[in-house]
């Protein structure tokens, strides 16, 4: 080989060499830009681990949280509501009766002889239709007996107390107290009762109202007895 062709050979593959560094320069330069771009996606993967549950998730899950107390509340209000209405309901029956009984007591204690009449309407109005077929019985009997004595009773009750109420049933007991104030001809007296009331709930034209169904005088018990 020439001298010529020795120089001509040694520039080629010098040249050669140039491009193959070149060459792995620059696939090293894409290489190292490319590292971050990777790093980047997990660096960006990794906060989504770390940040928890997807919002909505989170979201969800307040909404149910929030539904639920509600739900509870309301319920809880509702129960309130009707457990005060029952209260509510059984303090209101129980006013009824003591008005219903102290009526009653008033009704068959307190009679004028030049009127009988009204002392036995009053009777029947407040009487349960059992009752008052008893007092229609006995009337005559009754009239005859308070026109023959002239007797005028003026009654006060002093107090009414509710023995047992049922709301459901309409049914209750009472006890009261009433002083009698008794005239017969020239002559007084005062007399103290202790009754005991038994009283119905009946409709009377669409409305609930207590009528006495019985009455029974109970033995005031004196000291040491």
């Amino acid at each position: 080989m020439s001298s010529d062709e020795q120089r001509r050979t040694r520039a080629n593959e010098a040249a050669d060499a140039e491009e193959t560094a070149e060459a792995t320069d620059t696939g090293a330069d894409q290489v190292t830009d490319a590292e971050p771009e990777v790093e980047g996606a997990s660096e960006e993967r990794a906060g989504r681990s770390s940040a928890g549950p997807p919002k909505w998730l989170v979201a969800a899950s307040a909404a149910f949280a929030v539904a639920a107390f509600v739900v509870a509340a309301v319920f809880g209000v509702m129960w309130w509501v009707a457990s005060g209405s029952d209260d509510a309901e059984i303090a209101g029956a129980r006013e009824d009766v003591v008005r219903a009984a102290g009526n009653a007591v008033t009704a068959l204690t307190e009679l004028d002889y030049e009127n009988p009449d009204a002392y036995f309407e009053r009777q029947k109005t407040l009487a349960t239709d059992e009752l008052r077929k008893m007092i229609e019985q006995s009337e005559k009997s009754y009239r005859d007996a308070i026109a023959k004595a002239k007797t005028k009773v003026v009654s006060t009750v002093q107090d009414v107390a509710v023995e047992e109420l049922n709301v459901h049933e309409g049914k209750a007991s009472a006890l009261a107290t009433v002083n009698l104030d008794v005239t017969q001809g020239d002559k007084q007296s005062a007399k103290a009762l202790r009754l005991e009331l038994q009283l119905t709930r009946v409709d009377e034209n669409g409305e609930q109202v207590w009528k006495l169904a019985n009455m029974g005088e109970v033995p005031v018990v004196g000291p040491g007895q």
